[in-house]
């Protein structure tokens, strides 16, 4: 009796890592069949294992299509896995790691390093993530396991002390957040959604109070004090929310105010820069020389006096502002007069709108018009007409062949059966296998097809092996499949028979072994002293 997939096959997984066993290269299977082809199409390679980072085996999996059920990885070799995680979430470190670490060369940081196990730790408790800015090294973590606060701090003071700079991102489980906004205002969070074939990494800002808001890392920026996200604002004395800065109540808000700097590298310079009028002190108008007060000063000596005023308000009672450069204001140039447009021209403007969208969609349908249903399709390909409709002149020749190709697809997916026939099809063909069992004689398509109907030699190759595997989706594991009595010309195995036995999570032969292992399955329903195929009655 063969074994039984679960005997098999212990692990059916939806996250792997491509390349090789010890990669943190991860990839996500998702379980929708509409995105399976998406995910095939950006791993043709198909190089998927059981990754060691994943707490895997190490052995190579298979990515495996359904139309009934959800798609998954399996191991290819049967035996005992002892990976405890494989959900869609499983392999969540392993982006977040890549991610940052792509993020941080983009950022200008120098020596980055991704590190996912260390001693003592555990898969999935953290992602430390090395990096270098200004000549400083520092440390990225990303907490993810549940820990203490006591322990938290402890960690946190230690860090501080081997460390530049350390920055926590805390994911969507820990509560160490929570006293991380107790302690700065503040707390970073990081987590992984799905989207298409693959998982995106969001930084989500939290506040006091309020709901988390969460951007794409990429919307975000590193800073001196930190990760900067779009809801912090950058101030001198670090990284605030946004609208609560701290501000000065002596200085009225406008043009000048908003010219000030808030990088600290340009207050410290600021500060230090020496000014003619350093000497002076006192609140208010004694910072301006008697001359200015009474109006007998020009216009350039009381400006400078009011930016002197003005530096003092900002950095202290006791600094001052360099001079600024005076500026000359650039001359008022005429508007320029305007010309008529001509009817040509108008007509070119309409022919350029309408192509850029043209373009705009064929290049959306070659990157997910496969994926597409026969109904999404045709909406698309109807904007697309109503684009060349658009158009004064006809569109050039490349983008024509490009609807034209993209209309012959959705004719053939037209012409392709739904799962419901494809069922449908499977019922019809189940009793004629059953009685071909009984005659000791395989059937080839074309025989289906004479008997049953003529339209099934011409299925696609993908709707034969749905038909069959629908056929034996109910037969026991203990049971030879009735699909192995669907042959080739002169007796031999048919080249779709290993699908079927995938997509059945059956093992499946070599090349060079599978007509010796289609025998084996024909003969095995039950074998005449002659060596004529018998089949007993199901």
């Amino acid at each position: 009796m063969p074994p039984s997939v679960d005997e098999e096959d212990t692990r059916k997984v939806q996250t792997a890592v491509s390349g090789s066993p010890g990669a943190d290269s991860p990839v996500y299977l998702p379980m929708d069949v509409v995105e399976y082809d998406t995910f095939i199409r950006l791993h043709p390679q198909k190089d998927f294992y059981c990754g060691r980072l994943l707490g895997g085996c190490g052995k190579k999996l298979t990515a495996r299509k359904y139309r009934d059920k959800k798609c998954h990885f399996a191991h290819i070799a049967s035996g005992h896995c002892r990976r405890s995680a494989t959900n869609e979430a499983s392999a969540d470190h392993l982006y977040m790691g890549r991610a940052l670490v792509t993020w941080l060369k983009q950022q200008k940081c120098k020596g980055v390093q991704p590190r996912y196990k260390q001693k003592g730790q555990l898969l999935r408790e953290r992602v430390d993530v090395l990096y270098t800015l200004g000549r400083q090294p520092r440390l990225l973590r990303v907490q993810l396991a549940a820990k203490s606060k006591a322990l938290w701090e402890a960690d946190d003071s230690r860090l501080r002390s081997e460390w530049a700079g350390i920055e926590w991102l805390f994911g969507p489980d820990s509560m160490l957040a929570n006293w991380q906004v107790d302690r700065q205002g503040h707390a970073l969070r990081i987590r992984c959604r799905a989207s298409g074939a693959t998982r995106i990494v969001e930084i989500g800002t939290q506040y006091p109070d309020t709901p988390v808001e969460w951007v794409p890392l990429s919307a975000c920026r590193m800073t001196s004090f930190g990760i900067q996200t779009p809801g912090l604002a950058l101030t001198p004395g670090g990284l605030v929310q946004r609208g609560k800065e701290p501000r000065s109540s002596a200085a009225p808000r406008g043009k000048a105010d908003a010219r000030m700097p808030t990088d600290p590298l340009i207050v410290e310079t600021a500060q230090a820069a020496p000014t003619e009028s350093a000497g002076r002190r006192g609140p208010g108008s004694d910072l301006l020389p008697e001359t200015a007060r009474d109006g007998s000063r020009d216009g350039e000596s009381l400006s400078a006096s009011s930016r002197r005023l003005r530096a003092r308000t900002v950095f202290g009672d006791g600094a001052e502002a360099a001079p600024r450069p005076v500026v000359e204001q650039a001359p008022v140039l005429a508007a320029p007069q305007t010309t008529a447009v001509t009817p040509a021209q108008l007509l070119s403007r309409d022919d350029e709108r309408a192509g850029r969208r043209l373009v705009r969609l064929l290049d959306h349908l070659d990157l997910v018009g496969d994926i597409l249903h026969l109904d999404q399709l045709q909406s698309v390909l109807r904007e697309a007409g109503a684009c060349v409709s658009a158009m004064w002149s006809p569109p050039a020749c490349d983008l024509t062949s490009r609807i034209a190709a993209w209309r012959a697809h959705a004719n053939l997916l037209i012409a392709r059966p739904s799962f419901r026939e494809i069922q449908a099809c499977a019922d019809l063909i189940r009793p004629a296998l059953r009685m071909a069992a009984r005659v000791s004689r395989p059937l080839t398509w074309m025989d289906l097809g004479s008997r049953l109907d003529d339209r099934l030699p011409g299925l696609h190759p993908d709707d034969k092996v749905s038909v069959l595997v629908e056929t034996d989706r109910m037969t026991p594991h203990s049971r030879p499949l009735l699909s192995a009595l669907v042959a080739a010309r002169e007796n031999r195995v048919h080249p779709l028979y290993a699908q079927v036995l995938d997509h059945l999570d059956r093992p499946v032969p070599s090349e060079h072994a599978a007509q010796a292992r289609w025998l084996v399955d024909v003969r095995s329903h039950r074998a005449s002293e002659s060596g004529d195929f018998l089949v007993t009655r199901v």
